[in-house]
């Protein structure tokens, strides 16, 4: 795999090297979010601007500033015959919190984009134990109780349309792919430690 940084320097970024916190997401060629860890998670509630919600299909998409430059490295990428790696750097100073942004073939038609940034002010804590809202924890329990999709929705009163949201909330807080790994993270996250669950009642056949 070869370099392409210098197609990208017209553009505004160029080469850099240097530490910083190391964040990474895995995007497909529309640079829609598949998955990220922990340090991604802090980046983004740190910076809520750098992601776009899709509302028919609850996808999130992560874009940056000059767009066009990230895209093409995004989609050369994930090429699929001949993908290529880059290094996007800004060239000048600007508000943006990037030193380095690396985006890499990870798999057939996915990149990896590792971020290198810089932002002291939120501790390690902040990025392991993501502030959940109260109904957010709400369904957590439930689903963690075992309670099925609209056994949740019928004991908070909620639709079934609001307990997919919050559940697409908590998988993308919990950096998980489904509710069920969620629940698993949230478990080793010690998130669930003194709350009562309910008791889910076995589902009788007539």
């Amino acid at each position: 795999m070869k370099d392409a940084t210098a197609g990208f320097q017209a553009e505004g970024y160029t080469a850099h090297t240097g530490g910083a916190d190391l964040a990474y997401f895995d995007l497909d060629a529309e640079a829609r979010i598949l998955s990220r860890n922990a340090v991604a998670q802090q980046f983004l509630n740190a910076n809520p601007h750098y992601v776009t919600y899709i509302t028919y299909n609850g996808a999130e998409v992560f874009t940056v500033t000059p767009i066009q430059p990230f895209l093409q490295a995004l989609k050369s990428a994930c090429d699929r015959f001949h993908p290529v790696s880059t290094v996007l750097s800004p060239v000048r100073n600007t508000d943006d919190p990037f030193l380095q942004i690396n985006v890499l073939p990870f798999h057939a038609g996915v990149a990896r984009v590792v971020l290198f940034w810089s932002n002291p002010k939120i501790s390690v804590e902040e990025a392991t134990y993501p502030k959940l809202t109260a109904r957010e924890r709400a369904v957590l329990e439930l689903a963690a109780s075992g309670l099925r999709r609209d056994r949740i929705a019928h004991k908070l009163n909620i639709s079934l349309p609001t307990v997919d949201m919050h559940s697409r909330n908590l998988r993308r807080k919990l950096s998980a792919m489904t509710t069920v790994e969620a629940v698993a993270v949230a478990v080793k996250m010690r998130l669930l430690e003194g709350y009562v669950f309910y008791k889910v009642e076995p589902h009788r056949t007539e």
